[in-house]
This record gives C-alpha cells, sequence and structure tokens, in this order.
C-alpha cells in the first residue's frame, strides 16, 4: 500500500496584507496631522502689504583656526565675550546666537565658548556650518 502525500503550494494571503497597510495608512495620516494644529480659536488676522518680514536680532560669534574668538568681526577674550553676550540679552532677549567655528578648532575650545554662552543664558545657540564644504557619505 502506497502513500501519496499531495503537497498543497503556499500561498500568499493578500487581504490580511492589505487590511495591515490601510490601518498603516489611517495611522499615519492622523498622527501626521497633530503637530499641525493650531492652539487658540480659528481667527482671521488681519492682512498688511507694507510690512517686511519679520527680522531677529542675529549675533555672529566666530572661532579661528588659531581658537582667537570674534563677537561679529571684533576680536574678543573671554571676559569680554561675557559681558557682550549678557548686555545683547538684556537689550533683546530674542537675541539669536550663531557659532561659527573654523574646521580645525579644537573641540575642548568650541565647548569652551558654548559653556560660556550657557553660562550667560544662551541655551540654543545655532551652529554655523558650509554645507557646500560637506563630505560625501561613502557607499
Amino acid at each position: 500500500m502506497e502513500f501519496k502525500i499531495k503537497r498543497r503550494r503556499g500561498r500568499i494571503e493578500i487581504v490580511p496584507m492589505i487590511d495591515v497597510m490601510f490601518f498603516m495608512l489611517v495611522f499615519f495620516m492622523l498622527f501626521s496631522t497633530f503637530d499641525k494644529a493650531k492652539a487658540g480659536i480659528e481667527v482671521e488676522l488681519p492682512k498688511a502689504l507694507n510690512i517686511g518680514a519679520p527680522q531677529q536680532d542675529v549675533v555672529v560669534i566666530s572661532i579661528d583656526r588659531n581658537s582667537q574668538v570674534f563677537y561679529g568681526k571684533k576680536p574678543v577674550n573671554m571676559q569680554q565675550l561675557k559681558s557682550k553676550l549678557l548686555s545683547e540679552l538684556q537689550h533683546n532677549a530674542e537675541a539669536r546666537f550663531v557659532v561659527r567655528p573654523d574646521a580645525a578648532v579644537p573641540y575642548a575650545d568650541l565647548i569652551r565658548v558654548t559653556d560660556l554662552m550657557a553660562s550667560v543664558g544662551v541655551y540654543k545657540p545655532l551652529w554655523g556650518v558650509d554645507r557646500g564644504q560637506m563630505p560625501k557619505a561613502e557607499k
């Protein structure tokens, strides 16, 4: 007596896969709108034609390859930088600070300037980089 085993070909069920894809689509559609939700009530703001774009005061702090610190275009030592940062923050609390270090600046010097900025109340400085000089990722 010989038994023959019937082999069934494997099947890929597509209906559960469609269900999963549908739920993922709904999930991402719903949660992508949460960050765009506006606080408060919906109002129509008045229109203006002659008012320019809002400008923020930007202070540039540069560090050259010799670790010399510049406030704008003027060289300063750490004590002078601290006093200039304090006076700028007192004058304009909304001022933005951009740190532009040379690529050859030692990491310790960059941390020294950043730590000084944090000590006077600048907790989120912007970092100036030259995007044209970014190295290409190796494949």
